[in-house]
């Protein structure tokens, strides 16, 4: 092969079985990125060639990789790292693809965060969701105090697909805060997380805010929670004004409705609630 090779040239002859040319077609790339002549996608193809059945074949796409960190990643790219990060066929492939997600992360990162300081909420919910993205929960959390609740709320669910120990601080402080869809946001985030202890009691108190959106999914996540944690704050809720809370209520409680006397007491009361529909779904839970 020549020095110069197509991107097309180089992908059928990594379809050919014989794992000898499947390695020179690497090695041409890699000398046409070391001469500036690579063509774009280059990056990407080595990172896909770190999953190639032949250890040779592996080898010469982490070596290259190794030698040219300034090769250009696609999304294609970065899926092919982190897969091979994650689970490649040998300890070279593994630290190779760890040490480039690295350093694209770190760089990804810093970009991404001088994002915090535009002045449009809708440039700092892309940095949000850039950093989520690249798992970069600190400073996620570094954005749950923004003057925008829309980013306020990128953060909190953000926080909950990360499920971090490190979000849980920036969470439990979003529990608190003072626009009832940022609490919804929250609490919907702790929810998903299983309610850990953290936040156990900022979800409690929420039960009793004046927003009945916010009761309410506040029950919804404390049927996530703890019995010895739950219970009790949701026998609370089978009295609340809202309809919608006390049916909720109801809902979260039928999963000990078998074994918690407590709990099949209170649902038996509440087949006397003035709602149809609430007397409806004690009756399910208590079927």
């Amino acid at each position: 092969m020549t020095r110069t090779i197509r991107l097309d040239q180089a992908e059928e002859s990594l379809r050919d079985p014989d794992p000898a040319t499947r390695a020179a077609a690497l090695a041409a790339l890699a000398r046409a990125a070391r001469a500036g002549e690579a063509p774009r996608g280059t990056g990407d193809t080595f990172a896909w060639a770190l999953a190639d059945d032949h250890e040779d074949v592996r080898r010469v796409a982490a070596d290259a990789l190794r030698d040219l960190p300034e090769l250009y990643f696609g999304d294609d790219g970065v899926d092919a790292l982190l897969l091979a990060a994650a689970g490649g066929r040998d300890t070279a492939v593994r630290d190779t693809a760890a040490d480039l997600i690295g350093i694209l992360a770190k760089g990804a990162g810093e970009l991404y965060a001088q994002g915090f300081e535009d002045d449009e909420p809708q440039i700092r919910i892309q940095a949000v969701l850039g950093l989520v993205a690249l798992r970069e929960t600190a400073r996620v959390a570094e954005a749950a105090d923004d003057p925008s609740r829309e980013v306020r709320v990128a953060v909190a669910e953000g926080l909950g697909r990360l499920a971090r120990p490190a979000g849980l601080p920036a969470l439990e402080h979003l529990l608190t805060d003072h626009d009832p869809v940022v609490r919804i946001a929250a609490l919907t985030a702790a929810a998903e997380l299983g309610v850990p202890e953290p936040l156990e009691g900022r979800v409690v108190t929420a039960i009793a805010h004046t927003n009945w959106q916010v009761r309410c999914h506040a029950v919804r996540a404390l049927a996530k929670a703890r019995p010895d944690v739950a219970v009790r704050p949701l026998l609370k809720a089978l009295h609340d004004r809202t309809v919608d809370v006390r049916r909720a209520a109801v809902q979260a409680l039928e999963q000990w409705a078998t074994d918690t006397p407590e709990v099949v007491t209170a649902l038996t009361e509440t087949l006397a609630d003035p709602d149809p529909g609430v007397r409806t779904q004690a009756r399910w839970s208590l079927a």
